[in-house]
């Protein structure tokens, strides 16, 4: 029987977007004193308001819906993420993530994301549950794999290290039976053995060992970071008082906005941040133990699982964890394609909850 929504984890959603627009307005202003334009801000509006209402429409889509719409949009994505690699539909010599088309851009490994876990949640659900044998893994194995190796090519490490970590959680709570993990459990030493044969990588975790050694090259943007986050003390240094946005830190809006966050205020607004992914994830777990629906149950699992654990990542980024992955902060980072899916996941998150008795 459907019930209201879960008005707490739309009303912690809600913040998250506030965020995002506050401290989009915040970096944006150095865009403002050497153009005279808040282009970024502006775009980042657009997106998240765009977000909000993909956020509703996504309450109120019906499971029977839902199911219908799965093997289409998952195999769209999968070709999607071949596009990028056709000149025609990606003119960008340096990265192929994007799709560009009729003047606007489109990351279809976001939307990768997206439907690897609702493809994820329908045969496990489906198939599998049925019969429990390990054959009828295989062809979601083999089209996980593509997906992922896609999005590597792409030179899009953490992306695909995500992607695949979400996807072999989801099968270890899927399936509960530890010869069926022993494929994909063996599948993650591929991503060490891939680091090891790049260089580029290879380099960006030697600098993020030791920042400050490299702080003229590799290591600039964690350091900047990391003094950013001291600068902040307590209580931060003003909303709109940070000094390191002014292209000190690149790309401040997008990888490092929690180190703007933090030094504007302080340990005090970082912590507030932290306090609300855990209740994000306090309610979405909780969710997903009380719903009786096994493809609800799995799904509202690996949604909360991405949105937890891709913010854990960035904020780990940002203190000097994990080296510099190129992953937006959900809900408050900028970035369209991300922003757009961040939306739908959370409404079907509000959607989920609806079902628990």
């Amino acid at each position: 029987m459907k019930r209201r929504f879960d008005f707490i984890l739309l009303f912690l959603f809600v913040i998250l977007y506030l965020f995002g627009v506050l401290w989009q307005f915040s970096a944006g202003s150095v865009e403002y004193l050497k153009f005279g334009e808040f282009y970024t801000f502006k775009r980042h509006l657009i997106f998240a308001s765009i977000s909000f209402i993909f956020l509703f429409v996504s309450i109120y889509i019906s499971k029977k819906t839902l199911l219908f719409l799965i093997k289409p949009i998952f195999f769209l994505s999968i070709l999607l993420l071949v596009l990028v690699y056709i000149p025609y539909f990606n003119q960008n010599t340096l990265h192929k993530r994007w799709i560009y088309l009729f003047g606007l851009s489109f990351q279809p490994s976001e939307l990768f994301k997206l439907t690897s876990i609702l493809y994820t949640s329908f045969v496990l659900t489906r198939d599998y549950l049925l019969w429990k044998r390990f054959t009828y893994l295989l062809p979601l194995f083999l089209y996980i794999f593509l997906g992922v190796t896609l999005i590597l090519f792409e030179t899009d490490l953490s992306t695909s290290m995500l992607i695949y970590l979400i996807f072999f959680l989801m099968i270890l709570v899927g399936t509960y039976k530890f010869k069926h993990i022993i494929i994909p459990s063996s599948i993650l030493i591929l991503f060490p053995v891939a680091i090891l044969m790049k260089e580029e990588w290879r380099i960006r975790i030697i600098s993020t060992l030791n920042p400050f050694k490299y702080i003229t090259n590799e290591g600039y943007q964690v350091a900047q970071s990391l003094i950013a986050i001291a600068s902040g003390g307590l209580f931060g240094v003003g909303y709109m008082n940070g000094k390191q946005k002014f292209d000190y830190i690149p790309l401040v809006s997008k990888d490092f906005i929690f180190a703007l966050i933090c030094e504007e205020s302080g340990l005090l607004g970082a912590s507030i941040l932290l306090l609300i992914l855990f209740l994000i994830l306090y309610r979405g777990l909780r969710i997903s133990l009380k719903v009786n629906d096994p493809f609800l149950k799995l799904l509202s699992f690996g949604i909360t699982t991405h949105l937890v654990l891709q913010s854990l990542t960035v904020i780990g980024v940002n203190i000097g964890f994990f080296p510099v992955t190129g992953l937006p902060l959900p809900f408050i980072s900028y970035g369209g394609t991300a922003l757009l899916i961040n939306g739908i996941e959370a409404g079907l998150l509000l959607n989920i909850s609806r079902y628990v008795e």
